[in-house]
């Protein structure tokens, strides 16, 4: 009997070691993410390098400490690529760590890696990646990247007639430079959050709609998401700000000087 005990508190134990262990994991993350926006980033290395240690198997944690090494240290490129080539081989469809990689990539002059992380993590729909690729490959001198926004009436995903004419222009310049676009639909607060994410992408989808039918432009060449409230242009505690917050961007367009 007293064995039996023995061997029930032992598997207790370790039951509850490995609990402690996960959750000391989380917390050295959660510490490395609050170094981070604090720009304290290389004790945010530090608290990853924990982490690691404890859970070797998190995806995330190898990002988060290469985007960190770069930022705490140029000189750390080779640290910071190992752990990015990491989280790609753990999650081959992540677009941030082949976007993350091909700066880095570019920053150490190696041009040719670079372009094809940023085609790739712009083939997973990195609209950050879509605007490297335009600015380097069909932006034109004295031509800047812009984001045209066309914003909608409350609870509405309708294109109204003073934004036909800005979607045309989109439409003439498409046929002349950029290969594909992002379209990103948003929300306002009002609402909830399911219902916003649906409408968000409601919105982006008219946008594609306008843009294949009325303008020409092949739907394989744009990309839509919808982000529902989590990316407010401005504060939803006013009418004002509400209004700006229901919109749709279309990001990666090249030739629209601001």
């Amino acid at each position: 009997m007293k064995r039996i005990l023995c061997l029930v508190f032992i598997g207790i134990t370790l039951a509850a070691g490995q609990s402690s262990a996960e959750q000391t994991a989380a917390s050295w993350i959660e510490r490395g993410d609050s170094l981070v926006q604090q720009g304290v980033y290389a004790e945010a290395v530090t608290a990853y390098s924990e982490a690691i240690a404890l859970d070797p198997t998190s995806t995330d944690v190898y990002l988060k400490r290469g985007i960190a090494r770069f930022a705490a240290k140029k000189t750390n490129c080779t640290e910071a690529l190992a752990d990015l080539t990491e989280a790609i081989r753990r999650a081959p469809t992540n677009a941030e760590a082949y976007y993350r990689r091909g700066i880095i990539n570019y920053y150490v002059i190696n041009n040719e890696q670079g372009r094809k992380d940023m085609e790739t993590a712009a083939g997973l729909g990195h609209p950050e990646a879509f605007a490297r690729l335009a600015a380097k490959d069909g932006t034109k001198k004295g031509e800047t990247l812009a984001h045209p926004t066309v914003y909608f009436d409350y609870d509405r995903a309708d294109i109204t007639a003073p934004y036909r004419p800005l979607l045309e222009k989109v439409g003439e310049i498409m046929e002349k430079t950029f290969s594909a676009i992002v379209i990103a639909g948003h929300a306002d607060s009002t609402g909830t959050e399911e219902y916003n994410q649906a409408l968000s992408l409601r919105r982006a989808t008219a946008v594609k709609a306008f843009l294949t039918e009325h303008a020409g432009v092949s739907p394989q060449r744009i990309i839509v998401e919808g982000h529902g409230e989590k990316m407010p242009a401005a504060s939803n505690d006013t009418e004002e700000g509400r209004a700006a917050n229901r919109r749709a961007e279309i990001i990666g367009l090249t030739g629209i000087s601001k």
